[in-house]
């Protein structure tokens, strides 16, 4: 395939998600999220630009995908930055999908995902929202170019009321910054009936992202030493810490009886459930409940 590729975060071993595709309908991401990881490897990561004939090379990439499997829109930029408002690219790419029956798992911090829930909800679809923080000051440095906290909680209850699973990404958990426990139980709270699913990690460290984090939040210097695990190309903090913070986040998921997941973190028998929201492309929001693992 041209554009469609497998899904394969740098062969990491700590990944423990299902066999399934990728793609990036646009090039670069317009959050410039303090903590990207993508500006490691793509040129002016933070400019938005639409790929060299992508509807033509993505159509023939479906016609001939894997039947059994699904895809992600999008790992590593937002399939719904606001060039998507005119382009519509996003769009016409899940249309296909719902022509041809590949289910679709999109993750996105934008608003902009309502626009097309009449597509999603005649479709195998499920769409997990990131939000970091319910702090709209947090936020704003911390993602300096995304939807605050409050749009995307109202768009996780539009979703969810066109019958859409949609999954809180409560990631990545830094601390100093975004690691409160009472901010933590003030977001879900407000989430939890629409939602079917938390998943939640860790900061993983790289160079070029903790330089423009410290730059920003004084408050994170004081935890550089405790990144002191190397998994692929990536620090990760001390593994005791790791399991304090998921372990909490954990409690307080499951106290309000949602299925909880961590993601890349090595906690695997802690998963209630896949951690990529993949088991419920065959369910609708009204139900909470899922047998999937």
């Amino acid at each position: 395939m041209l554009l469609i590729r497998p899904f394969d975060p740098w062969k990491g071993e700590l990944c423990t998600c299902p066999t399934k595709f990728t793609l990036n309908p646009y090039t670069g991401c317009e959050h410039a999220c303090l903590y990207c990881y993508i500006t490691s490897f793509i040129p002016q990561a933070f400019r938005v630009r639409e790929k060299k004939d992508l509807l033509r090379r993505v159509y023939r990439d479906l016609q001939s995908f894997p039947r059994g499997s699904y895809l992600t829109l999008s790992n590593s930029s937002d399939p719904y930055p606001s060039l998507e408002r005119d382009l519509k690219l996003t769009r016409q790419i899940l249309s296909w999908c719902s022509e041809l029956g590949v289910p679709v798992l999109i993750l996105t911090k934008s608003s902009l995902v309502c626009r097309d829930a009449d597509v999603l909800s005649a479709m195998r679809s499920a769409v997990s929202i990131t939000i970091t923080t319910p702090c709209e000051e947090v936020a704003r440095k911390l993602e300096p170019g995304a939807p605050s906290p409050r749009e995307r909680k109202e768009a996780i209850v539009k979703l969810a009321r066109y019958g859409i699973p949609v999954v809180l990404r409560l990631d990545p958990v830094i601390p100093g910054i975004n690691d409160n426990p009472e901010q933590w139980k003030q977001l879900i709270e407000e989430v939890s009936p629409f939602v079917v699913q938390v998943v939640s990690s860790t900061y993983k460290l790289r160079p070029d992202s903790w330089k423009r984090i410290v730059q920003v939040f004084d408050s994170a210097k004081r935890y550089r030493d405790d990144y002191c695990e190397k998994h692929g190309n990536s620090l990760y903090l001390r593994r005791e810490i790791r399991e304090h913070i998921m372990g909490a986040l954990r409690e307080l998921v499951k106290s309000y009886g949602l299925p909880f997941s961590s993601c890349r973190e090595g906690f695997v028998t802690w998963n209630d459930l896949i951690c990529d929201g993949s088991c419920f492309l065959n369910v609708r929001s009204q139900s909470k409940k899922s047998s999937c693992k």
